[in-house]
């Protein structure tokens, strides 16, 4: 991936960006049509770089092709541009390659991006506005077709890799809403190496001084990193290969965590670089999903684990399709994550919902995302900061998996309380939930939930506004629930308020006057 990445870097012409483009996808006549087609289209307009302006469609087209390989979203990449920049009309794009590619065109034309004359100082209060804007339009615009966002994606990488041409400003603002609108909804699909590339460059332009401070610290202990991986790696490999694993069958990649994780390790946690003790990861691929429990079993004998610090997302996936055993063991006073998967799960690790159109043959659909996300969110919200809020407590936020006493999941943010389960299962459970079990003990309703606790909900016979939790819940669903309840609430209270003044305002006339005078309606 990072060499693709830097590859494309270095492209700034229409010869070089072709022959990329044709190492990730096989040429037919409809997409060479829609090659030329593009090149023909934007031949007068050239970059901010100077270079021609039909590179940026072309390295577009060729990341795409590199995570999905679908000649439709492929050709789609590659005309994106058309519709907004052009003279020529979608109906024309509908003519010439159909109606398929067409839809995929028309909506990333409505996710009309902000254009760099247009661009708000990151200082402004209205960059929230102008970002959730942006981030509402994406979703309307993929909710019936996800292949949109995917080209998307593809299409911001790209203009983060280039943003060095323009000037400053314009680099801080574009990177904030590449990391509160582009990496959560990657992250969302599944696509972990965009996510991952959008934080990283995202990070290097908005906390320049943090970025570098981090490269050089890793830098300097590239070697001694090394000599740790390498020792650890070698310890693995004859473990697995005395339980009788090949070790041509089972592959060992060492990693570093990518550097916005570390920064946002250190804030989170408040401590040093020195002691993020999860710097140094491997992962290991296996053939089949028992294989994974085994060589887990075969670790944890041989090292000493950080049970606190296990996850089992073979057995519970999370809603993004992300599949993997996470474990941390120590081995000589040092500390290693170690991730277990197959090469199936591996592909939909990497590459998510696009796997699904990367990898068309085998099981490997049956790991597509759950995209119960997308179509859930409150579209028809008129306040737009209101519809980010929440939109973002679903997107951002590390996940946990709860289940029910019958054994269903549930993934929730990170620090939900047991009153968002409750609102997860039903509203009315959430609107007339009384106290929790959790792990069969009676617990307040505000009591943060871990992954895997067990929680059942006990309610009683009314609904109950809450209107001063409000804050402390994190969900979507939960905050919009006890809104409107409060609001209905607060509508009632409303009248019997107005009956009472009016009523006290004509005691001289009658001790009730409300009632001798009969309304159809208080209001």
């Amino acid at each position: 991936m990072n060499k693709f990445l830097k590859k494309i870097q270095k492209i700034n012409s229409v010869e070089k960006a072709v022959d990329l483009l044709y190492l990730h996808v096989d040429k037919t006549p409809k997409l060479e049509m829609a090659l030329e087609f593009s090149i023909h289209a934007h031949k007068e307009q050239k970059r901010k770089s100077g270079e021609p302006y039909v590179v940026h469609p072309i390295l577009v087209a060729a990341i795409t092709a590199y995570f999905s390989g679908d000649e439709a979203m492929v050709i789609s990449a590659l005309l994106h541009d058309v519709v907004e920049d052009t003279i020529h009309s979608l109906e024309e794009l509908e003519q010439k390659f159909g109606s398929d590619i067409a839809h995929i065109v028309d909506g990333l034309t409505k996710i009309v991006e902000i254009r760099e004359h247009e661009l708000i100082p990151s200082s402004s209060n209205e960059k929230l506005i102008s970002s959730a804007l942006t981030f509402r339009k994406m979703l309307l615009a993929s909710i019936d077709d996800v292949r949109v966002l995917v080209v998307k994606l593809c299409d911001r990488l790209h203009n983060m890799l280039t943003l060095e041409a323009l000037p400053r400003e314009k680099q801080i603002r574009i990177a904030e809403e590449t990391l509160v609108v582009y990496a959560p909804i990657s992250h969302r699909l599944g696509i972990s190496s965009i996510k991952n590339e959008l934080e990283d460059l995202s990070f290097y332009y908005i906390y320049p001084q943090e970025y570098k401070k981090i490269d050089k610290y890793i830098k300097e202990q590239q070697n001694k990193i090394q000599v740790h991986f390498n020792k650890f790696i070698s310890e693995t490999t004859t473990l697995l290969e005395k339980n009788g694993y090949d070790k041509d069958k089972v592959q060992i990649f060492s990693r570093i965590k990518h550097y916005y994780s570390i920064f946002m390790k250190t804030q989170r946690k408040g401590v040093s670089l020195d002691e993020v003790l999860d710097l140094l990861a491997i992962r290991i691929i296996v053939d089949t999903n028992i294989d994974c429990y085994k060589v887990l079993g075969h670790i944890h004998m041989e090292f000493k684990p950080l049970i606190s610090r296990f996850k089992d997302y073979v057995a519970t996936p999370k809603e993004n399709g992300y599949q993997t055993i996470h474990t941390t063991v120590f081995d000589d006073s040092k500390i290693y994550e170690i991730q277990i998967r197959t090469a199936e799960m591996h592909q939909v690790a990497e590459y998510g919902i696009a796997a699904h159109w990367k990898y068309k043959t085998g099981s490997i659909n049956t790991f597509a995302p759950s995209l119960k996300w997308l179509h859930s969110l409150e579209y028809t919200s008129e306040n737009i900061e209101e519809f980010y809020e929440n939109a973002k407590c679903d997107l951002f936020s590390e996940e946990i998996v709860v289940y029910s006493p019958k054994g269903h999941t549930f993934t929730l943010p990170r620090g939900s309380t047991a009153l968002d389960f409750a609102y997860a299962v039903h509203t009315d459970i959430g609107n007339k939930a009384v106290h929790a079990n959790i792990n069969k003990l009676k617990k307040p309703l505000l009591t943060e939930l871990a992954s895997g606790d067990i929680v059942k909900i006990k309610t009683g016979p009314e609904s109950i506004a809450r209107c001063s939790w409000l804050d402390m819940v994190k969900t979507s669903r939960a905050m919009k629930a006890i809104k409107l309840l409060c609001s209905s609430r607060n509508r009632e209270i409303d009248l019997i308020s107005g009956k009472n003044i009016v009523d006290t305002v004509f005691t001289r006339i009658s001790k009730n006057i409300t009632e001798e005078y009969k309304v159809k309606n208080l209001d």
